[in-house]
């Protein structure tokens, strides 16, 4: 598909692109490889060892700082001794008691649903672990002699994706209840600094993924799809599209997509013509599920909707997730560009604070 020759100068106008980026969120997205290894290297020892059963894992957070829990569940859950369930809410599961590990993870340190899991977690006994910037979290894990994970304050926390969730697989490596993260991150970071070199800002539209999905969503209702892991990558997508190009963007996954969404593409048409899909493929899905892809595929494109397929990179689960992710911070943050939006401010969500106040 042709692009529109002034969008292509946009998105290779650096000039224009540091003009706008007032946080600079390009300069967080290529620190995200060393941002992963600093992560590991304050974490990994934080907990104390402890043997005996651990029954469930809970990770409370909201926004940038609960997707962590996400990654690293989607991640190592193939390894995993018990549950592990992120939640969103003011309140905990039931079943988690104090056999239970609950990490309580909020960037600014002050995010009200986490810290009402955070007291619950207190009542019932639970061994928790904090992981903020500062704020009530980081007040209440002193007084009360938690293990506190203090990450660097001063970011956006969906820029601080690396410190918000490796220490939660670090402390699990140190449990014992998962293996090999440090050398999943060296992969990962490895990786992602090759990938950083192929979709910066100083990189050409020509040669450029990244720009080019931007400029594919340019102007459209992005819709993305993951499976398994890259389930994951699909929510963190859409979250960066909507406070970065400040945008309505969706996710949803497969298997389930296709028990119902998959009918919702027949109306309305003006919907339809809105909508452009993104696939985030990964080689190693169900074959039955690349199946259930590949015929979802047909039917959107025969509806006239355009679908774009990004495969992952790398070995290990982490490394492949990651590779998902980054370009999807960088299509987020291209879009940006091509909307002359600064993708640092999100002045809805710091009204509706101050309106919760």
């Amino acid at each position: 598909m042709r692009r529109p020759a002034r969008r292509v100068s946009v998105l290779d106008d650096r000039q224009r692109i540091d003009d706008l980026d007032s946080e600079d969120q390009f300069g967080m997205v290529a620190g995200l490889p060393d941002q992963l290894l600093e992560a590991y290297a304050g974490a990994a020892d934080v907990i104390e060892e402890a043997g005996g059963e651990v029954g469930g894992i809970a990770v409370a957070g909201m926004g940038g700082s609960a997707i962590g829990g996400d990654l690293v569940s989607n991640v190592y859950d193939v390894s995993l001794p018990s549950a592990m369930v992120t939640v969103r809410n003011y309140h905990l599961p039931h079943w988690l008691d104090s056999r239970s590990l609950v990490f309580a993870v909020s960037y600014s340190g002050n995010t009200e649903e986490t810290l009402a899991c955070l007291d619950e977690a207190l009542e019932r006994g639970c061994r928790t672990v904090c992981i903020c910037s500062g704020g009530r979290l980081a007040a209440v894990a002193e007084e009360r002699g938690l293990p506190l994970v203090k990450v660097p304050a001063g970011l956006q926390p969906r820029a601080a994706l690396g410190y918000l969730s490796v220490p939660i697989a670090a402390c699990l490596e140190h449990l014992g209840l998962v293996e090999s993260v440090e050398a999943d991150l060296q992969e990962a970071a490895a990786l992602l600094r090759k990938l950083v070199l192929r979709l910066g800002p100083d990189v050409p539209a020509a040669e450029n993924t990244a720009k080019q999905t931007a400029l594919a969503l340019a102007g459209s209702v992005p819709v993305i799809y993951g499976c398994e892991l890259t389930a994951v990558a699909a929510r963190r997508w859409k979250c960066q599209i909507n406070e970065n190009a400040k945008m309505l963007a969706f996710a949803n996954e497969f298997p389930e997509l296709d028990h119902n969404e998959l009918v919702g593409w027949e109306n309305p048409p003006a919907a339809l013509e809105m909508a452009r899909v993104v696939y985030l493929e990964d080689a190693g899905v169900h074959p039955q599920n690349q199946r259930r892809m590949d015929i979802t595929a047909d039917t959107l494109e025969a509806a006239g909707v355009q679908v774009t397929r990004l495969a992952t990179e790398g070995e290990s689960r982490l490394a492949r997730l990651m590779s998902s992710i980054i370009i999807g911070d960088y299509v987020s943050l291209y879009l940006s560009v091509l909307g002359g939006i600064d993708p640092s401010p999100v002045e809805r969500i710091e009204e509706l604070k101050r309106r919760l106040a």
